[in-house]
């Protein structure tokens, strides 16, 4: 098939064609980047306040307003981050001008292509080295790495792939000197400045192989094919180490887990182009990743959310890195596409690291390697069930009524939070309580709450954070019931056993200490507790957590109470000397507020029970 022709020709892309164009010609009347320009750290482009994701306006360099409460920043951090923000879309604009160009065999597009990588080509060795703010700094300055067009090592790598997916397009069309000139200038001085960056199991050593492995191959330089396929930390050694039994990547979190997969299967596209043969084990570990995403996501593919990334993902997020598995896995991956597509929720965004979606339902991916895909039929999806995650410390319960996930350890310190034994539940395809994940990672609201143990639902002792660097152990698991233990702090155990039975989750809390401390008990609901009946008093406590607002003590006439909300009922035993308190705490976005019932006690061990039944 000519796929390019069956793009043209499709109606089912006729008004993604006509905003591409659209796109790229007003891009290129307001481009104007400069080697001077020094980028800044995506993570710093959030609200300061709220955390809420700053508008990128290529019409305004110098003006950026929070999309949660509209204030404008003009601090040179964030024009710096309009830098990076603009030569992301310049790379992007490129790519999609490819795609034009071999779509509609309009040299413009083609010159509007090549005059972008040209001058990133030409201009490259007069960008000055950087990680985020540090200046002429060494490469391996920051975990990030530094790059030159970019704030980090990463993000070179990853504008070096899509580099090199717009020359694949127009490859056949370019001359062979210029080609040259983009090799020697561009990609011979971004492979040297790479290549030391490479030092750990890590997603950005694995971006970093992924990229000098795509362009080796483009380039067929055996010497950097063999830095990402042989050296020492190369991808096929981040696959082996970085990715558990379970399928899971080893840091911890779902967003990562993809972010990782973006990058390799970027090298993946490209090995099977060029008849890099990769050997069986290290597909099957790439597609079981694919498939254990599929397995650990909610029934409604919306993803519980441990440790860093972003909130509100689902599935559908990432549909573009599932079109890309297409490309290398076919029809073995179409019963997940379909799956996805199908399934009528909107798509939730990523706010930094965002690929290129036209009116958030196309992915380029789709166009590039899948363009047919509304043509093809496949066998259904499996159906989900309750697993164990083991090698991630991780499980999942499912019935008709609830699924919930529950996480009761870390394999690593990188991209952790403070959550361990913390637990997310859908109650009939609905959220009653989720894990916030966090916003951008130079923001106050991340730093301040986000990543603070109190926005989990978990115990904390003595208003401390927990550790994050030891696994917990499984104790008891079956398709209802799952019970795991932790080292949550020197000298303290948690235990959590956890049940579902018909329309009841029963959820049973242990805290063992070898001393007498204060114990806090969280629990955070996403639709709002219904405070009739029950008899409030205002207090000023949990200061030690900051973000806890209006906090109030609910009157105990006995050990038992009942909370009610739309989707359940709580039922809370509690023991002697335990105190319950209702407040309101930020979620993500922080334009809404959660309510969070705390209770605290004093003493060297607490049982906290609670009953949940769904309405």
């Amino acid at each position: 098939m000519d796929y390019f022709k069956y793009i043209n020709e499709s109606i089912e892309y006729e008004s993604m064609l006509v905003a591409m164009k659209s796109e790229i010609h007003d891009f290129m009347e307001n481009f104007k980047d400069d080697s001077r320009f020094i980028s800044g750290w995506g993570h710093a482009y959030f609200c300061n306040e709220d955390g809420g994701r700053l508008i990128y306006d290529i019409h305004k360099p110098l003006e950026h307003k929070c999309s949660i409460c509209g204030r404008i920043y003009d601090e040179y951090m964030y024009n710096a981050c309009f830098v990076t923000m603009m030569r992301n879309e310049a790379i992007v604009t490129a790519l999609k001008s490819s795609i034009m160009y071999r779509v509609t065999k309009e040299d413009q597009y083609k010159l509007i292509a090549t005059d972008i990588i040209e001058f990133y080509a030409k201009h490259y060795h007069q960008f000055t080295l950087h990680a985020k703010d540090q200046i002429n700094c060494s490469p391996t300055t920051d975990v990030g790495g530094a790059g030159k067009i970019m704030p980090q090592g990463l993000n070179e790598a990853i504008i070096a792939i899509r580099i090199v997916n717009s020359l694949e397009l127009l490859k056949d069309s370019l001359d062979k000197d210029w080609l040259l000139m983009v090799k020697e200038t561009l990609f011979a001085p971004m492979f040297e400045l790479l290549v030391p960056q490479k030092m750990h199991i890590h997603n950005i050593p694995t971006w970093i192989n992924s990229a000098i492995g795509v362009f080796g191959l483009f380039f067929q330089e055996e010497k950097w094919i063999a830095e990402a396929t042989k050296n020492p930390f190369h991808l096929f050694e981040q696959l082996q180490k970085g990715v558990t039994e379970s399928g899971f990547w080893y840091e911890g979190s779902i967003h990562y887990n993809f972010f990782a997969l973006e990058g390799i299967m970027n090298f993946f596209v490209s090995a099977k182009a060029y008849h890099f043969e990769i050997d069986q084990k290290y597909q099957d570990i790439v597609f079981h990743m694919f498939e254990a995403a599929y397995d650990y996501a909610f029934d409604n593919d919306i993803f519980p959310n441990p440790s860093d990334g972003w909130p509100n993902i689902s599935l559908k997020t990432y549909s573009y890195v599932y079109y890309m598995a297409y490309a290398v896995f076919g029809d073995k991956i179409l019963p997940y596409l379909k799956h996805i597509e199908n399934n009528p929720v909107p798509r939730a965004r990523l706010p930094l690291s965002e690929p290129y979606y036209y009116d958030n339902r196309i992915p380029l991916t789709r166009i590039m390697y899948c363009p047919e895909f509304s043509d093809l039929k496949s066998d259904r999806i499996k159906s989900r069930g309750s697993q164990s995650f083991e090698a991630s410390n991780c499980a999942i319960l499912r019935n008709d009524t609830y699924n919930l996930f529950f996480k009761y350890g870390h394999q690593t310190k990188s991209h952790a939070h403070p959550d361990k034994m913390n637990i997310e539940i859908m109650v009939n395809n609905q959220v009653l309580t989720k894990d916030l994940s966090n916003s951008g990672y130079a923001s106050k609201m991340c730093n301040e709450w986000h990543r603070k143990i109190a926005a989990h639902n978990t115990c904390v002792i003595d208003g401390m954070p927990s550790d994050i660097s030891h696994p917990g152990t499984l104790l008891e698991n079956s398709d209802t019931h799952v019970k795991a233990s932790t080292k949550a702090y020197d000298g303290v155990t948690y235990t959590r056993d956890l049940t579902i039975d018909g329309t009841v989750l029963t959820d049973i809390f242990d805290v063992e200490l070898e001393e007498k401390n204060q114990i806090d008990w969280f629990f955070h609901y996403e639709t709002p507790v219904n405070i009739d009946g029950l008899k409030l008093t205002p207090v000023s406590m949990f200061s030690e957590y900051g973000r806890i607002e209006e906090v109030k003590e609910i009157t105990l006439s006995n050990n038992s109470i009942t909370i009610e909300n739309e989707l359940v009922s709580m039922q809370l035993d509690l023991e002697q000397g335990m105190r319950l308190y209702l407040a309101k705490t930020y979620n993500n976005p922080a334009d809404k507020m959660r309510d969070t019932l705390i209770i605290r006690t004093t003493s060297s061990r607490a049982r906290i029970k609670s009953t949940i039944a769904a309405k």
